[in-house]
C-alpha cells in the first residue's frame, strides 16, 4: 500500500507558538516518552511539526486571516485520513490537546468528528510528496534498527564458538528476536 500524505496548517497566535516551543523543550528533556506513543502507531512512516513564524507576503488574502504564526503538521502513514484521526483522537490526546490547544477554531481532541472536521478545513492537498521508504512504517524501521544491533551482539558472542555452542546460540537469538521479524 502506498503511503497517504497528509499536510495540516493551523494558525496559531503569538502566545500559543511561546506554549508550542515550550512543549518542544520539554519533550525533548524528557528524552522521547512523549513521542513514544505516537512511535508506537504502526502504521504511521513519518510525522513532523514545524513553527513557522513569518510567511511571505500574499496581497490575495487579507491580513485579518492571514496567520503571523502557522503550526504546520506533515505526515504519510498507510490507511485513510479517518483510520490516522481516528487513531490519534483515540491514543494521543493529551498530546493532541497541547499541541493543537489554542490554535484558531481547533475544536478540542477528544471526539472524532469536529477533529476531522479541523483538520478537513485546514489540510493542503500536496502534488508530490517524498517517502525514503515507502513500504516501511515508524515501527518497522526502529525494529529493524533493534534487530541490527541484537545481530552484531549475536556475532560477537559466536565468534570463534564451537558448532555446538553456534546452534545454541543461534536458538536463543532467534527466540528473543521473533518479534522483530
Amino acid at each position: 500500500m502506498a503511503p497517504t500524505p497528509l499536510t495540516v496548517l493551523s494558525p496559531v497566535p503569538l502566545w500559543w507558538s511561546i506554549w508550542v516551543r515550550f512543549t518542544w523543550l520539554v519533550a525533548t528533556l524528557a528524552g522521547g516518552a512523549v513521542q513514544r506513543r505516537l512511535r508506537d502507531l504502526s502504521f504511521i512512516h513519518f510525522a513532523h511539526w514545524s513553527l513557522v513564524t513569518r510567511w511571505p507576503r500574499d496581497v490575495t488574502v487579507s491580513p485579518d486571516d492571514a496567520a503571523p504564526r502557522t503550526l504546520v503538521f506533515l505526515t504519510n502513514f498507510d490507511g485513510s485520513d479517518i483510520q490516522y484521526i481516528d487513531a490519534f483522537v483515540r491514543v494521543v490526546p493529551a498530546q493532541i490537546e497541547a499541541l493543537y490547544g489554542g490554535a484558531r477554531d481547533f475544536p478540542g481532541p477528544f471526539r472524532f468528528r469536529p477533529v476531522a472536521r479541523y483538520i478537513a478545513r485546514h489540510n493542503h492537498a500536496v502534488d508530490h510528496f517524498y517517502a525514503a521508504h515507502p513500504d516501511a512504517t515508524t515501527t518497522s524501521i526502529a525494529q529493524a534498527l533493534e534487530l541490527r544491533a541484537r545481530f552484531a551482539d549475536f556475532e560477537r558472542r559466536v565468534a570463534g564458538a564451537d558448532d555446538a555452542t553456534f546452534v545454541r546460540e543461534w536458538e536463543a537469538f532467534l527466540t528473543a528476536v521473533q518479534r522483530l521479524v
